[in-house]
């Protein structure tokens, strides 16, 4: 009896471990407002951090292996890099050279005086209270690393340009401009299918002329062909087992399906849709910014359902991007407003189940699992 005791009281340790729900998930939000990124987390929507990185962070993408969060510093032209781990601020690389001239060619002393060209980021001088503009550069915009995670392809909407930073020493490995296509000089999304960069390219808003997507050869970035698409593409999704990309209109009610071969199909969806999530079942998650609702779209069969971001009477404002909870079951929804949101929607019922306040102008949103340290 005693040696049943024991190996049961060895036991117990592994049953209870086994019988442990998992971490929660850790969210992950730019909050341009603020200028830092917050980290939420996923199970009671408390603020467990807020790393402090640069004016005006936007995009974000994690590194392949889910340890690494590069973030686009839109006023600082720089990326910032954060340990998901830790939840700190490693380092940051600019991501164009700081300028010796302003553009009418006179010299800009004080860069000089103060060897800003030593720096990895615009924030050390320019930042509230600090040196004026408080936003500086080129402001890079679209990110998209590469398929083994040692570079990140940075697009510039200021210059047109597209930097490729080479990650183990954060410098700038070249520098490829892209030639407006009309009006639309902008790059402000990128997006890999197959073995080719399509890159979202908008006229300066507000605008109502065309934008394109620009299809580059990933190897080389040089140009393949021009799409034409809609005035304000703001994001795009990659649809690998479709072999397709979709676009945002953020000025229509639309979302356009391009393929390969040069098709195009329209998908109606509520007014300003803005960032695109891949959710389970081959459905993707729109953000219609101008309806403050979300649109489940199904590309396969071309129909959408719209549902208003709303929980016991309390409507939320602006949706901008979303996440995909670890089990699939939950949607980490980012809303903008004035009083920002973190939004968690039950995907099944499709109903807004949880809110975590987070600052207003918030935008970009990433997931780690909590198995993940």
């Amino acid at each position: 009896m005693v040696g049943v005791v024991t190996a049961f009281c060895a036991l117990a340790p592994l049953l209870a471990c086994a019988a442990a729900p998992p971490p929660p998930d850790r969210i992950f939000v730019s909050q341009a407002g603020s200028g830092n990124v917050a980290v939420i987390d996923g199970a009671s929507g408390a603020v467990q951090a807020r790393i402090d990185v640069g004016m005006l962070p936007h995009q974000m993408v994690l590194s392949p292996d889910r340890r690494t969060l590069y973030v686009a510093l839109v006023g600082s032209q720089a990326i910032a890099e954060i340990d998901v781990a830790s939840a700190k601020l490693r380092r940051t690389m600019l991501t164009a050279p700081v300028p010796q001239r302003r553009p009418d060619g006179s010299v800009i002393r004080a860069h000089a005086a103060q060897n800003a060209f030593a720096h990895t980021t615009c924030y050390d001088c320019h930042r509230a209270g600090g040196a004026q503009p408080k936003y500086a550069g080129d402001r890079p915009f679209g990110l998209l690393l590469s398929r083994d995670g040692t570079r990140l392809l940075v697009s510039h909407v200021t210059t047109g340009n597209l930097s490729m930073l080479e990650l183990a020493s954060g410098r700038i490995e070249r520098t490829v401009h892209l030639a407006p296509a009309g009006a639309a000089a902008e790059p402000v999304a990128l997006a890999r299918l197959g073995d080719e960069i399509w890159v979202a390219l908008r006229s300066p808003q507000p605008s109502m002329k065309p934008g394109v997507l620009r299809r580059l050869a990933e190897a080389t970035l040089l140009p393949l062909r021009d799409v034409p698409t809609g005035a304000d593409p703001a994001s795009l999704l990659p649809l690998p087992d479709r072999a397709r990309v979709l676009v945002t209109n953020f000025e229509t009610d639309s979302i356009t399906e391009h393929g390969p071969d040069g098709a195009a199909v329209r998908h109606r969806v509520s007014p300003g849709p803005l960032g695109m999530t891949a959710l389970p079942g081959g459905l993707v998650l729109a953000l219609d910014y101008y309806s403050n609702a979300v649109s489940f779209l199904d590309p396969a069969t071309g129909t959408s359902e719209t549902v208003p971001l709303q929980r016991d009477g309390v409507r939320y404002a602006n949706p901008t991007n979303a996440a995909l909870s670890s089990d699939g079951r939950r949607a980490f929804i980012v809303t903008s407003g004035t009083d920002g949101h973190l939004l968690q929607m039950d995907l099944a019922s499709r109903r807004v189940v949880a809110d975590a306040t987070i600052d207003g102008l918030s935008f970009g949103v990433a997931l780690v699992p909590g198995t993940i340290r």
